[in-house]
């Protein structure tokens, strides 16, 4: 190389290094703001320093929305976490297929089978949200999962100690409520920090081949129900009829005894009043009463009677 190429190669290489220094200045800019990121207001964020959670306190783990800064990439994994969001999942594990069939293959046929002993086909809706944004994101790596399974699970324990008409009526409230109980105590169980805001059992059918007779043994079920209803209503009504027809015949009873007692009252008085006549005067008293009886006697008989004077006997003349 002569001096001329060699004045030209360090004259390239000057430039290149010019150049190099603005290049390395950009990409150091780059990195330090591949730190800064933004949290959502329905959000928060966890960041991890080579894998390790960064902060010493809960206050200081958790960061809130806002602009923030962590370090380099290569450096700090920053990992949002949606907080305030309430999530869906449907449960269709123990749905069946779309056509409401249940066929040979149970690998690809999800049913339930009632502790009556009742095939049942179940779909379920499952709302949550984050509690523990520390734990969700260091132990959750695929929530929907974990909750399908969890709550597949519970479904299945619970079904399988049930019977079919309580579960489709009384139950059904009680059901979702035990469901989402045992599913929150597993998933705290896991340390996922995700929290069950609601289990509803959206889905609750025979599959297509009982439909018919299911249909059928709950038409009957109503069909009794209305008749018992029949029955109660038609007793109280003959209930209701015998009360008043009781209190009727009591009222009656009680009018009669007041009239009774009444001329019982009145005959004791006459009696009492001829008793204290016959004390002073014996013999006119038993004469009247006599008379009286024997006239009373005969105006029953139709009968009249002549008393002639003197001692002859009484003449008595029939009609």
């Amino acid at each position: 190389m002569n001096a001329k190429q060699f004045e030209a190669f360090t004259q390239i290489l000057k430039q290149t290094m010019k150049y190099f220094k603005w290049v390395m200045l950009a990409a150091a800019i780059l990195v330090l703001l591949s730190g800064v990121y933004r949290v959502d207001s329905n959000e928060a964020a966890v960041v991890l320093r080579f894998g390790r959670l960064a902060g010493s306190s809960p206050q200081t783990q958790v960061k809130r929305p806002g602009i923030h800064f962590a370090l380099p990439f290569f450096i700090d994994q920053v990992i949002k976490v949606p907080v305030r969001t309430v999530h869906e999942k449907e449960i269709v594990t123990h749905y069946g297929t779309s056509s409401g069939f249940v066929d040979e293959d149970i690998a690809r046929n999800g049913y339930l089978l009632t502790g009556d002993h009742n095939v049942l086909l179940v779909r379920a809706k499952v709302k949550y949200k984050i509690g523990d944004a520390v734990r969700y994101a260091l132990y959750s790596c695929d929530a929907e999962s974990a909750i399908d399974g969890i709550l597949s699970g519970e479904l299945t324990r619970a079904v399988t100690h049930a019977e079919i008409d309580a579960m489709l009526t009384s139950d059904k409230a009680r059901l979702s409520s035990d469901m989402m109980a045992r599913t929150q105590e597993i998933l705290d169980g896991l340390r996922t920090g995700i929290d069950i805001v609601s289990v509803e059992l959206t889905e609750l059918v025979p599959p297509a081949q009982t439909r018919q007779d299911f249909e059928a043994v709950i038409n009957a079920s109503v069909d009794k129900e209305t008749k018992i209803q029949q029955a109660k209503e038609s007793a109280s009504t003959v209930t209701l009829g015998a009360e008043a027809g009781a209190s009727e015949y009591k009222q009656a009873a009680l009018s009669d005894q007041s009239v009774r007692l009444a001329k019982a009252r009145d005959e004791i008085a006459q009696f009492n009043g001829v008793y204290e006549q016959y004390r002073k005067n014996p013999g006119v008293i038993q004469n009247g009463v006599f008379r009286q009886r024997v006239s009373e006697v005969l105006g029953r008989m139709g009968a009249s009677v002549i008393l002639p004077d003197g001692t002859a006997a009484p003449v008595i003349v029939l009609p």
